[in-house]
């Protein structure tokens, strides 16, 4: 099992936002920052990963703290999925994972754990699918005159 860990303070927030790639599904956006190509993943690396709704999608604190709890367990769930699947044979690619929803109901109990795993796991399921073109590209240009990504 790959372990998550939590995402505190400012300044892992703000390098991931600067450097990772979004990717959005629905009322999720997802901005990831994977590992390095060249370093060889370990298993038990530990991702981080951090959850957000802004004050303006929803005015409540109470709609605030439901989703962000259901975003970690739908990000708990996605990341136990593709572990299964294979997905993360060689490690986690993702090195740091943010993950914000963009629209809310007004009322939390509106709001269910399938309404928010589906776009989790439609947007984590983009961010593997590019990292796969990623390495696919980096492993056909290995010509030496090639440094990287």
């Amino acid at each position: 099992m790959i372990p998550l860990v939590s995402l505190k303070g400012a300044t892992p927030f703000s390098a991931t936002m600067r450097t990772g790639k979004r990717f959005t599904c629905g009322i999720v956006t997802v901005v990831v920052r994977f590992r390095p190509l060249t370093i060889d993943t370990v298993s038990k690396q530990e991702v981080g990963v951090g959850v957000s709704i802004r004050k303006k999608t929803a005015k409540k604190a109470t709609v605030r703290n439901r989703v962000k709890r259901l975003l970690r367990v739908s990000v708990r769930q996605v990341v136990s999925e593709f572990e299964s699947l294979g997905y993360f044979e060689k490690g986690s690619p993702f090195e740091r994972i943010i993950v914000f929803c963009n629209s809310a109901p007004n009322v939390p109990s509106l709001l269910r754990l399938n309404d928010i795993l589906v776009d989790v796991r439609c947007a984590l399921t983009a961010a593997i699918e590019y990292y796969q073109q990623r390495i696919n590209r980096y492993e056909n240009n290995s010509h030496p005159s090639h440094s990287g990504i």
